[in-house]
C-alpha cells in the first residue's frame, strides 16, 4: 500500500449529507443564540429603563415612624415663592403614609388619581379630599394618550371623572396624562370634559427606584418660584418617596418656599 492509498473502511458521507448535518448544527446553534437573547434583553431593559411597577401587588412596608413627625414644622411663609407637591398613579397602598406625612407638616398637595384605582379604592380619595388635597384625573390606567383614538380617549377621562365623583370627591378640573404624552386630540378631548391639562416642571423619576435622598436633592436642587414637583403614591417604589418627603418639605421650606396647591 502506498501513502496515497486509502485504507479500508465506512464509506464518507456524500457532500449533501454533510451539507445538511452542518446546516442541523447552525440551526441548533441559532435557536440556543434566540433563547440566550431572549433571556438577556428583559434584564436589559429593566436595567435600563425600570419599569413603572404598581405598588398594589403586595403589602406596603411602615415607613413612617415616630421620630420622623415628632419634628414636623408646619410653619409656610412664602418668602420666595409657592412650590406645589404632586402625586401621580395612586390611590394605592403607601397613600395613608404619604398623607399621614402632609398632614404632620401641614401640606395641601394635588393627587392625579388613576381611575381603576379611584373605583377599587375609593376610601382612599375620600381620605385625599379629607386632608385637604385634590384629587384630578390621570386617565384610567395609564395609556400613552396621543395613541388613542378619539372614543378612547374620551372614555379614559370621563370614567376617571366619575370614578373619582362617586369615591366622594368634588368635579376634577385638571387633568395631567401619563408620561406627559398628550396632542391636540387629546387637550380637546379634555376641554370638552371641563378638565385643564397640566404637566410639571421638577420631575423627581421617584419611580426609578431612586434613593430617597437623591429624590430630595432633585427638588431642592430645581425648585424655583412655581415649581411643579412630580412625586408618586401609587409605584413600588413610593416607599422612598414618603422618606424624602420631610427632607423635601423642610428643604424648601428653609429655602423661603411655601407648599402651595398648584391652583392657589
Amino acid at each position: 500500500m502506498t501513502d496515497h492509498q486509502e485504507t479500508a473502511g465506512p464509506a464518507r458521507p456524500g457532500r449533501p449529507a454533510r451539507r445538511r448535518r452542518h446546516l442541523r448544527r447552525h440551526l441548533t446553534e441559532l435557536g440556543f443564540g434566540v433563547l440566550a437573547l431572549a433571556a438577556i434583553v428583559p434584564l436589559a431593559r429593566d436595567a435600563l429603563l425600570p419599569q413603572r411597577g404598581s405598588a398594589d401587588t403586595g403589602r406596603a412596608r411602615t415607613v413612617v415612624s415616630r421620630d420622623m413627625l415628632q419634628s414636623a414644622d408646619t410653619g409656610n411663609a412664602c418668602r420666595r415663592g409657592r412650590v406645589a407637591l404632586t402625586f401621580d398613579d395612586g390611590p394605592d397602598v403607601y397613600t395613608p403614609q404619604v398623607l399621614e406625612v402632609l398632614r404632620a407638616y401641614n401640606v395641601r398637595a394635588t393627587f392625579f388619581i388613576m381611575g381603576e384605582k379611584a373605583a377599587a379604592r375609593p376610601d382612599l380619595v375620600r381620605a385625599v379630599v379629607a386632608g385637604g388635597h385634590l384629587a384630578e384625573n390621570h386617565s384610567w390606567d395609564h395609556p400613552h394618550m396621543a395613541d388613542l383614538d378619539a372614543a378612547a380617549v374620551h372614555r379614559q377621562l370621563a370614567d376617571t371623572t366619575a370614578a373619582i365623583m362617586r369615591a366622594g370627591a368634588p368635579r376634577p378640573t385638571l387633568f395631567r396624562p401619563p408620561f406627559g404624552n398628550t396632542d391636540g386630540l387629546v387637550d380637546g378631548q379634555a376641554r370638552t370634559l371641563g378638565l385643564r391639562v397640566v404637566r410639571w416642571s421638577v420631575d423627581t423619576n421617584d419611580w426609578r427606584g431612586r434613593r430617597p435622598a437623591d429624590i430630595a436633592a432633585t427638588v431642592l436642587g430645581q425648585a424655583v418660584p412655581g415649581s411643579v414637583v412630580l412625586l408618586h403614591d401609587g409605584v413600588a417604589n413610593s416607599a422612598a418617596t414618603i422618606k424624602a418627603l420631610p427632607a423635601i418639605i423642610t428643604g424648601l421650606r428653609a429655602r423661603g418656599f411655601c407648599t402651595a396647591l398648584d391652583t392657589e
